[in-house]
């Protein structure tokens, strides 16, 4: 049930045969009215009445003196039913609508009186449940079936109203469900006949509403208490978004929130804030008691990661200070200890290059993750010196995949080779640019082409053809 009082602001004006018409506009601060929902079957299908009475007085502006006035009725009854989308409520209404619109009879002599309209009531009012908050929308449209004027004589009148509200959760007190609803609407009216007279009104309105729930219904019913806190010092997170299900919870300054009328059952409760990782969780709600349930929202992890690059000298082992090691075009020279640290480096694989004077270049791989430390710790050769590259792999048929012991040689290097029994070689190159013949017997001879760099560790396979 719903008990209202609010004022209205009235703009009309009439025209009739007799008088030369008429306008008015001003403040009624006298209306109220009492609307009723009742949900006998199944929560899901209802009737709605609705009464009010506004107050309604004509001044002449000339004199500020009263000259006529009186009271409109209107009423409301029909059937309604529930329709449920998440947070989301429908309720359609299909019924009856009384309506009385002022009119004055000669506009040379006003006096009031009211016409009267009756029609097919064809409205809808939508909810959307915020917890202790309530989003309402309505709309009205009563389909003027009969409508009469001040003398009774045959008319036609339209008209229609859109309007909304907040309502906010007070107290429970047994079945009862205490609210408070500010509310506004428009509305406008049409009374057509020998006489023409419309009038649009914008309503606003301060309202108790009282919701009763049937005790076996409220046996049925839980309620939940979420907390959301930071998980690095347990502060309330009061500006955090829940959801308990599809339903959203509003959160006030110490990072609680609740929910009324949730079925007996396991419900999922999530909590999400920019900057934290979204938090999970369930909770078992129970039917009369208030569930709690904590979470806790933990920082997301950066977004960049971090690069330690030592430099040693591979002959002596000792920190190489003053090497620059570049890595994504940025450039830095390393310390005593032989370390660079780049920061805010993007994830992926990224390359190093590293340099120093009197020592010979070398590239290394890396692998960056978000949040964390990748390190690397390389050597570099005196360029005097020269650190040969290990070439190795395995010598196979190519019909089966058995091993063969194939012989290798490389001119160039003067080198000659036979594969084990396993058909796997190795030998040591200075860099450069080698060709390697493998050959064996019942096989046909390959020749390939391999191309080192000083330090490399290099692998490729042989497949050989039977002849």
């Amino acid at each position: 049930m719903r008990l209202r009082y609010g004022v209205a602001y009235r703009t009309g004006s009439q025209q009739d045969t007799t008088g030369p018409g008429l306008g008015y506009t001003g403040l009624t601060p006298n209306d109220p009215s009492v609307q009723a929902w009742v949900w006998p079957l199944f929560d899901v299908l209802g009737v709605t009445a609705s009464f009010g009475r506004e107050g309604f007085a004509l001044f002449d502006r000339a004199t500020n003196e009263r000259v006529t006035g009186g009271g409109l009725l209107r009423a409301q009854a029909g059937v309604t039913a529930r329709l449920r989308l998440g947070p989301v409520r429908l309720e359609p209404v299909v019924g009856y609508a009384f309506n009385q619109v002022a009119e004055f009879g000669d506009s040379a002599t006003p006096r009031f009186r009211a016409g009267t309209r009756h029609g097919v009531l064809l409205a809808a009012r939508g909810l959307v449940d915020l917890g202790p908050v309530t989003l309402e929308g309505r709309f009205e449209y009563p389909l003027g079936v009969a409508a009469r004027n001040g003398d009774g004589a045959r008319a036609t009148s339209t008209g229609w109203l859109a309007g909304g509200g907040v309502r906010v959760a007070l107290v429970r007190t047994g079945t009862a469900l205490w609210g408070l609803m500010l509310e506004g609407s428009y509305s406008t009216d049409r009374l057509n006949s020998a006489i023409q007279t419309s009038q649009n009104l914008i309503r606003g309105s301060l309202a108790l509403d009282l919701q009763w729930k049937e005790a076996e219904k409220l046996a049925t019913l839980g309620a939940l208490k979420v907390s959301v806190v930071l998980d690095e010092d347990g502060s309330p997170a009061s500006k955090a978004e829940v959801l308990v299900g599809e339903r959203a919870v509003v959160i006030d300054g110490a990072g609680v929130g609740r929910l009324d009328e949730l079925a007996a059952g396991s419900v999922s409760v999530r909590a999400s804030l920019d900057g934290y990782e979204r938090a999970e969780g369930t909770a078992d709600v129970t039917a009369g008691v208030e569930t709690p349930v904590v979470l806790r929202l933990k920082k997301q992890l950066p977004k960049v990661g971090t690069l330690v690059v030592t430099v040693i000298d591979k002959a002596t082992k000792a920190a190489l200070a003053g090497a620059t090691v570049t890595v994504g075009g940025r450039a830095l020279t390393t310390d005593a200890k032989g370390l660079v640290t780049f920061t805010d480096l993007q994830p992926g694989a990224v390359n190093v290059e590293l340099q120093a004077p009197g020592f010979t270049p070398k590239s290394e791989a890396a692998t960056i993750l978000p949040g964390l430390t990748a390190s690397v710790s390389s050597e570099l050769v005196n360029a005097k010196q020269r650190d040969p590259a290990t070439v190795s792999g395995f010598v196979r048929s190519a019909r089966g995949g058995a091993p063969v012991t194939a012989n290798l040689s490389i001119p160039e290097a003067n080198i000659k080779a036979k594969a084990d029994a396993k058909g796997a070689f190795v030998f040591r190159l200075n860099g450069g640019s080698y060709t390697v013949t493998i050959s064996a017997k019942g096989f046909a001879t390959q020749t390939k082409q391999v191309t080192v760099k000083d330090g490399d560790q290099a692998i490729f396979n042989v497949d050989l053809q039977p002849k």
